[in-house]
C-alpha cells in the first residue's frame, strides 16, 4: 500500500491554545511567543484506518485476499500462471483460485511531535519540531481450501528433489521437440501441409506454457501451481500423455515418459506465510509476516520553522511561516508487506499563511500551506498500485520526484466561556503526481531480465496524485500558562490512493519566560 506522510507531517497542529483574550484554535494560529519566551507544544496524534479511497472507489485494505476466489486480480504472478495453465491444459475458461479468503487489516500511525518555539521579537519566532513515529499493523488471514485449484509449487518447499524431476521432464520434452523439428525440416515449405511442423508448433506452445507455470519468466517463478487433483491438473496430465503418445505414433520419437510435478496439497496459512518469506526465486522474499500485531518506533522528519506576525489587530491577525523539513525520517524497506512509511527522507520546503478573524464569541481561523518537495531516490517494487504481492526481483532503486502540494484548513470556533471553545474543522489537500524513473537504462534492462518482461518505472506514478477532504470536531481550553485541546477528524472523500483515516489529536502547551 502508499505511505501516509501527507496526512501527518504536512498538516498544521490540529488544536492549539489561544492568547489571553481568546480561546484556542483548531489550526495553526497567528500569534508568536513574546521576546524571550519559550513555548513548548506536545501534540500527539493517532490515525487509524482499514480502508482507502481509490480512483475505482473505496476499498478495504484486506480486499486483495478476501473473497470466494482469491486469485489473479491483485496477485500478478497468479494472473500470469492462469494464462499459462489455460494454454497448457487446453481449458480456455480456467480461473485460478487459492481458495476462499478473509483478510482483515487495520493500520495505525501514532505521531508524537514536540515543538519548541522561541520568541526572537514580539513578532518573530523560530521553532524546532521533533516527531517520534510509531506505526502498527494488525492483520489476520483466514484461508479456506473451498474452491481452491492451486497449491504450493513444490519448488518452494522441496527444492532439491523436485528441481531434478522437473529438469528431467523439460530435458526430455525439449529433446523430443528437437527431433520432431528435424523431421519437420524435411517437409516442403508452407503452404504445403506438414504434420510434424504443425504438431511441433502446437506442442512447443504447451511446453513454453508449462515452463512458465513452473519456473516463471526471467529469474522469477510462480510460488503456486495447479493441484494435481484439480480439473486443470488432470487436464495438464492428459495433455502431456497425449503429446507423448503423439510423438511415438506416428513420428516414432520415444524417450519422453516423465510428467511435470504439480501441487499435491491445498494452500494453508503456514504454507502461505512460507511463500511470503521464501527468498527462493519462486517466493516473494518479504522480511516479515504481517498476519500478526506488530509495531515499531522511528524518528520522523524534523522541521525547522520561522514565523512572522504581519498583522495583530483586535479583530484580524495574519502571519507567515516558512518551514524546512529535514530528511531525518527512517528509511523503510521495500521488502516489508503492508509497509507504512515513517517519512519521505528528503528535503521539503513549505510556506504557510495563517489568518484569524474574531467577531464577538465567533473565531474563524484559516490556514493555507503550499510546498515543493525536492527530488530524491526511493527503493520500490515496480508494479501497478493494486498489485498486492510482488516478487522481490521487481525491486529497483529509482529516481523519485514527489509532487508539490497545497492545503487549506478552516476552523470556526465558538467561545462558550472565556477559557473554553468548541467548533468544527474542515481541511482540503491536493498533491500533484509523483514521477518515478530508472536511474540508468541498464537498470531498466536488469529489471526486465529478472522479471522476464519490461516494466516502466512510471507504472508507480498511478495513484500518487491525491485529493482529500476532512471534516472534524474540536474543543479547546486555556489558562494564562497552560493550554490544551482535543479534536477528531475524518477523511470523508478522496481521489488517488488516500487512506480513509480517522485522526484523534490532543494538544498540550506550556510557556516559560527565559530572558
Amino acid at each position: 500500500m502508499r505511505t501516509l506522510r501527507f496526512l501527518l507531517v504536512l498538516v498544521g497542529p490540529a488544536v492549539t491554545g489561544g492568547a489571553s483574550l481568546a480561546a484556542a484554535q483548531a489550526v495553526e494560529r497567528t500569534d508568536v511567543p513574546a521576546r524571550g519566551v519559550l513555548r513548548v507544544t506536545f501534540d500527539p496524534r493517532i490515525m487509524t484506518w482499514n480502508d482507502e479511497f481509490t480512483d475505482a472507489g473505496r476499498m478495504k485494505l484486506g480486499a486483495p485476499l478476501t473473497g470466494d476466489t482469491v486469485g489473479g486480480r491483485y496477485i500478478p504472478v497468479v494472473a500470469r500462471l492462469e494464462q499459462n495453465v489455460r494454454v497448457a491444459s487446453g481449458l480456455a475458461g480456467f480461473v485460478a483460485s487459492l481458495g476462499a479468503g478473509l483478510f482483515n487489516v487495520r493500520q495505525e500511525r501514532r505521531t508524537y511531535p514536540t515543538t519548541a518555539e522561541l520568541g526572537i521579537t514580539n513578532r518573530l519566532s523560530v521553532s524546532l519540531m521533533v516527531p517520534m513515529v510509531r506505526v502498527q499493523t494488525r492483520a489476520s488471514l483466514q484461508l479456506s481450501n473451498r474452491g481452491a485449484n492451486l497449491g504450493v509449487n513444490p519448488l518452494v518447499v522441496n527444492t532439491l528433489g523436485v528441481r531434478g524431476k522437473d529438469s528431467a521432464f523439460f530435458a526430455q520434452f525439449d529433446s523430443a521437440l528437437v527431433r520432431l523439428d528435424q523431421q519437420a525440416a524435411g517437409c516442403a515449405l508452407p503452404p504445403s501441409p506438414c504434420a510434424a511442423r504443425d504438431s511441433s508448433a502446437r506442442w512447443r506452445g504447451v511446453r513454453d506454457a508449462l515452463h512458465g507455470a513452473v519456473y516463471g519468466a526471467g529469474q522469477t517463478g510462480s510460488p503456486f501451481l495447479p493441484l494435481d487433483t484439480s480439473t486443470a491438473g488432470q487436464a495438464i496430465d492428459t495433455a502431456i500423455a497425449r503429446i507423448q503418445q503423439g510423438l511415438r505414433v506416428p513420428f516414432g520419437i520415444a524417450g519422453f515418459d516423465t510428467t511435470v510435478a504439480l501441487a499435491s496439497d491445498t494452500l494453508t496459512g503456514a504454507a502461505f506465510e512460507q511463500i511470503l518469506l521464501s527468498p527462493d526465486p519462486n517466493g516473494f522474499g518479504y522480511v516479515s509476516v504481517p498476519f500478526i500485531r506488530n509495531f515499531r518506533y522511528r524518528l520522523g522528519d524534523v522541521e525547522l520553522a520561522a514565523k512572522y506576525r504581519l498583522v495583530a489587530g483586535a479583530h484580524y491577525a495574519a502571519a507567515l511561516q516558512a518551514v524546512v523539513r529535514l530528511p531525518t525520517g527512517a528509511k523503510d524497506s521495500a521488502n516489508e508487506l503492508l509497509i507504512q512509511h515513517i517519512g519521505d527522507h528528503q528535503l521539503d520546503l513549505e510556506g504557510r499563511l495563517m489568518q484569524e478573524l474574531s467577531v464577538g464569541p465567533l473565531w474563524l481561523n484559516v490556514a493555507v500551506r503550499a510546498a515543493t518537495q525536492r527530488p530524491g531516490t526511493q527503493v520500490r517494487r515496480v508494479a501497478p498500485w493494486d498489485a498486492f504481492l510482488v516478487p522481490a526481483a521487481a525491486t529497483a532503486d529509482l529516481r523519485w520526484d514527489p509532487g508539490d502540494y497545497v492545503g487549506v484548513d478552516v476552523a470556526p470556533l465558538v467561545r462558550l466561556a472565556p477559557e473554553f471553545a468548541v467548533g468544527f474543522t474542515a481541511g482540503y489537500f491536493s498533491k500533484q503526481r509523483d514521477h518515478y524513473a530508472f536511474q540508468s537504462p541498464q537498470d531498466s534492462v536488469a529489471l526486465a531480465t529478472r522479471m522476464g518482461f519490461a516494466t516502466p518505472a512510471s507504472v508507480l506514478d498511478a495513484g500518487t496524485g491525491q485529493r482529500w477532504l476532512r471534516l472534524g470536531f474540536a474543543m479547546t481550553y486555556h489558562t494564562p500558562g497552560v493550554e490544551g485541546g482535543f479534536s477528531i477528524e475524518q477523511t470523508v472523500s478522496g481521489a488517488g490512493l488516500v487512506p480513509a483515516v480517522t485522526i484523534y489529536r490532543l494538544v498540550l502547551r506550556a510557556t516559560r519566560k527565559l530572558f
